[in-house]
Formats: structure tokens, C-alpha cells, sequence
């Protein structure tokens, strides 16, 4: 079972957002904040081994929002994943979100499937689920991004990647999560786990945005 909490503001959203959960057993709700505070406050009270593992933020809330609450629970709560649930698609706060530790990135308007496959691909899997329409967003954004300059020296090269390890990397630049690269090429999602993670330490990044805009700019898709 995967325990949840929902964070914010609007006490409608919230009840809609239960509705959608209410019909899958796998699903346990933890408890509901109407923003950051709040939600940091109910966490001082829960044993560390009934922490909610997905926080279901929204990103505009008062007294303290979405983005902010992320970066700060990412440190004191390193073991909670976070997933924006939000009405917003626009360039910014896909990015802000990103950068503040979210591990996913979906709309409220999302089916309760997709919500629920959301939170098991972060904790079954690490993956970063979004929204059709924030994923396509965000390729095209880093399309458009300026490429920063490099130092020759400094710059990772293709040819510190292994085969497997360039075939997952591009998987992963595509959206692709853990569990669908393993079934896209016959091998289990622990295996393309270890693999990104030598992709990881191998050109010194930490997060799928930093390899999609390193695979953009040295062309390897």
C-alpha cells in the first residue's frame, strides 16, 4: 500500500482529488493540507515509518506555496517524493517545479488512473510521470533553451557511455519510464535502474532534465 497526502488550498480540489483515489485499495491517504505550513506542521507529528512516501502538491497556495514547500520538504523529507498536481502548464512552473525536487508533474484535470499510475511509477520505479501535454511542453522548451558554453575539456562525451547505456539514455530523453524502457527492450526495471544511475555518475549529472538538455547539445538523439 502507498501512502499519500494532498496539499492544497482549495478544500474542493481536495475532495475531488479523494474521489479519484477512493476506489483504489493500493492507495492510503495520510492526511490533507490546505498549504505548506500546515503540511510541514502534520508532518512533525507522524513516526517517520508512517510518512506519506507522494505528497500531491498544488502549486498556488498562500502562506506558503507549492514550489517552495517542495524545496524545503526535498531536504528535511528527502525519503517523500513530491508529484505537482496543478492546473498550470505554463513554462515556468513546469521548470520551477522541476528544479524544486518534483518528481512528477501532472494536471488536475488528469483521469484517476493516470494519478494513481503517477504515484506508483515514482515509488515502484523513481520515474517522473507527466501530463502528455507538460511532457511535450517541456521538450519543446528545451529545444528552444539557449546552449550554454562548455569547456572542451569539461564537456561529457558519448564515448564515456556504454551501448545499453546510450540505448536507455535516449529512452529516458524521450519520457520514457523505468518500467516501459525494461519492456521496450526485454530486460527488468532494476536493470535500467542501474543503468541510469551510471548514466548519472558517468556525466555528473543528477536529474532527467540535466540529460535531456546534455543529450540535446552534444546531438545524441
Amino acid at each position: 500500500m502507498i501512502k499519500v497526502a494532498i496539499v492544497d488550498d482549495n478544500q474542493i480540489n481536495r475532495k475531488t482529488i479523494k474521489e479519484k483515489l477512493l476506489p483504489y485499495q493500493d492507495i492510503h491517504l495520510v492526511f490533507e493540507a490546505s498549504n505548506g505550513e500546515e503540511f510541514f506542521d502534520k508532518l512533525k507529528y507522524i513516526p517517520k515509518a508512517d510518512l506519506p512516501q507522494v505528497v500531491l502538491m498544488d502549486i498556488e497556495m498562500p502562506v506558503l506555496d507549492g514550489i517552495a514547500t517542495i524545496s524545503s520538504a526535498s531536504i528535511k523529507y528527502p525519503e517523500i517524493k513530491h508529484i505537482v498536481l496543478t492546473i498550470y502548464a505554463d513554462d515556468d512552473k513546469i521548470f520551477e517545479a522541476i528544479k524544486a525536487g518534483a518528481s512528477g508533474y501532472l494536471l488536475k484535470e488528469d483521469k484517476a488512473i493516470n494519478i494513481v499510475e503517477a504515484i506508483s511509477n515514482v515509488v515502484e520505479f523513481d520515474g517522473i510521470p507527466m501530463s502528455p501535454a507538460i511532457a511535450r511542453r517541456a521538450m519543446e522548451l528545451l529545444r528552444e533553451a539557449p546552449k550554454p558554453v562548455v569547456p572542451v575539456q569539461n564537456n561529457p562525451t558519448e564515448s564515456q557511455l556504454s551501448d545499453r547505456e546510450m540505448e536507455i539514455l535516449k529512452e529516458v530523453v524521450k519520457g520514457y519510464n523505468h518500467q516501459e524502457i525494461a519492456e521496450k527492450l526485454f530486460i527488468s526495471p532494476n536493470t535500467v535502474r542501474t543503468h541510469v544511475n551510471n548514466i548519472y555518475k558517468k556525466l555528473h549529472l543528477n536529474s532527467r532534465s540535466q540529460i535531456m538538455n546534455l543529450a540535446y547539445k552534444n546531438k545524441w538523439i
